[in-house]
């Protein structure tokens, strides 16, 4: 073979490499800045990540994040993940049931189903001799039940929650009304609410759950509102915070409107077609969701779906009923559905015999477990988050490194703010040269290829000639 031919394969071998370059290139650099500004200055000072930041990290554990000074210089800092909700987060005690009798007509008082006989500090309820011998005194007609949820323990946290159980039917609505006493003499009003089950192509959407109120007595009279749409109750489970028990109020609270889900990706059914898309800004760890009106009575059985980018396909959350009663000027609300997923677009599909969901009117409410960090107040301020790099290595310290006697150390942090995000400016011209050649990059491959072929064919074809003319019979 001939120098100029090794010349052209060499060359050929060189482009090749060159295009397949970039798996072992340095790692990008972050993308955008936020300004940090610090509202109580201290050696060590805390920022409560927003979802801003979730939105402009490219990695889901935020390990592209970077704290940097005036003169870019990077300040030492640490991810403070928010504590998870222990894994037995409700204590369940069986409540006990019984039918309430007719309601007088004349005004009078309503007779008890039960007897409570008191015995120094020890309550004792028994059912009452005018019911004894009849367990299910009032099948069909009686206007509601009574429930007992036991003698309060030393200790122990009150009911927050009760979940009914029922026999049938299989689809029913009805609202209640619902009232709580210590004595079952004096009794105080609380806030009502709908109980429902639906047969729907997703499986069965139910609404099983009565919110108490905070000073919930050991009696409930449950008081059905249509009687003839009442389930027949079997039985009923007190749900109590455990001990330790993080309440979702210590998680972030998000409010979020409706918004346009990106086009061809509304799905090809009917249903969702009718869904509503909400947009939370960022993949965030989210523990529940809830659905508020902003006014009227609605009701609203619904499937829930999630997903964190919209290349992803949906995945089944959860399903429910939500609903907004207003009765006698006392608006009651729906319980939140829990969910333990990151995600960061929800979309809430109606029954398709359900009312469509008013987007103007219709908010969706999360609960977020969202991440905090710490940063050793070094260097020259003012400082930036720096975040948007989607291969850069972990940029945080462990906490118990960047704080001595971390425990300690805690209750004396400083607390920051952080503005909003910008592009920075180099950074995003550099991101934007970078998509350009990856797009190109497969017309730039072909186009090695091809003239790889051509070259080896002409090479070939010479090589052929060549041994035509060696071998041809002289004259």
């Amino acid at each position: 073979m001939r120098r100029s031919d090794c010349i052209h394969s060499t060359a050929l071998a060189l482009a090749l490499g060159a295009c397949a370059h970039g798996a072992a290139a340095d790692p990008a650099a972050q993308r955008y800045s936020a300004p940090i500004a610090i509202v109580q200055a201290a050696p060590f000072v805390q920022l409560a990540l927003p979802p801003s930041a979730y939105a402009h990290s490219m990695q889901a554990d935020l390990r592209d994040m970077r704290i940097v000074d005036a003169r870019g210089e990077r300040v030492p800092f640490a991810l403070l993940a928010p504590p998870p909700a222990p894994a037995a987060s409700e204590r369940l005690r069986e409540a006990a049931l019984y039918p309430l009798p007719p309601r007088p007509v004349d005004g009078s008082a309503w007779a008890s189903p039960v007897d409570v006989t008191v015995e120094g500090d020890r309550i004792s309820v028994r059912r009452s001799g005018a019911h004894a011998a009849r367990p299910s005194a009032f099948p069909g007609v009686s206007p509601g039940w009574l429930v007992d949820l036991g003698e309060a323990r030393s200790g122990e946290s009150l009911p927050q929650r009760l979940r009914l159980a029922w026999s049938g039917p299989a689809e029913f609505s009805v609202a209640y009304g619902l009232e709580t006493s210590d004595d079952l003499r004096r009794w105080r009003g609380a806030r009502g609410g709908q109980l429902m089950a639906l047969q729907s192509a997703a499986g069965v959407l139910t609404q099983p759950l009565i919110v108490l109120p905070e000073a919930t007595g050991r009696f409930l009279r449950l008081v059905w509102l249509d009687v003839a749409s009442a389930p027949a109750l079997t039985g009923a489970i007190g749900l109590a915070p455990a001990p330790g028990l993080i309440a979702a109020d210590a998680a972030n609270e998000l409010v979020f409107a409706p918004s346009v889900e990106p086009a061809g990706r509304a799905g090809t059914d009917a249903n969702a077609r009718r869904a509503l898309h909400f947009d939370l800004g960022g993949d965030l760890p989210l523990v529940d969701l809830d659905l508020r009106f902003a006014g009227g009575t609605r009701v609203a059985p619904v499937r829930v779906q999630g997903r964190s980018r919209v290349d992803e396909p949906w995945r089944e959350l959860g399903a429910g009923v939500f609903f907004r009663l207003e009765r006698d000027g006392a608006v009651a609300e729906s319980p939140a559905i829990a969910v333990s997923v990151h995600a960061r677009f929800i979309r809430v599909i109606p029954d398709a015999r359900a009312a469509a969901l008013d987007a103007h009117e219709t908010r969706l409410v999360v609960h977020a477990r969202l991440a905090s960090l710490v940063f050793a107040t070094t260097g020259q301020p003012p400082f930036h988050l720096l975040a948007g790099s989607p291969d850069s290595p972990e940029g945080a310290l462990p906490a118990s490194t960047l704080v001595p006697r971390l425990d300690d150390e805690r209750q004396r942090f400083g607390r920051a703010e952080l503005g909003a995000f910008s592009d920075v400016p180099e950074i995003a011209r550099a991101a934007e040269r970078a998509e350009r050649i990856a797009r190109l990059r497969p017309w730039l491959l072909w186009g090695v290829l091809l003239a790889g072929v051509v070259a080896l064919s002409a090479l070939v074809w010479r090589l052929a000639r060549s041994g035509v003319t060696a071998t041809a019979p002289k004259p």
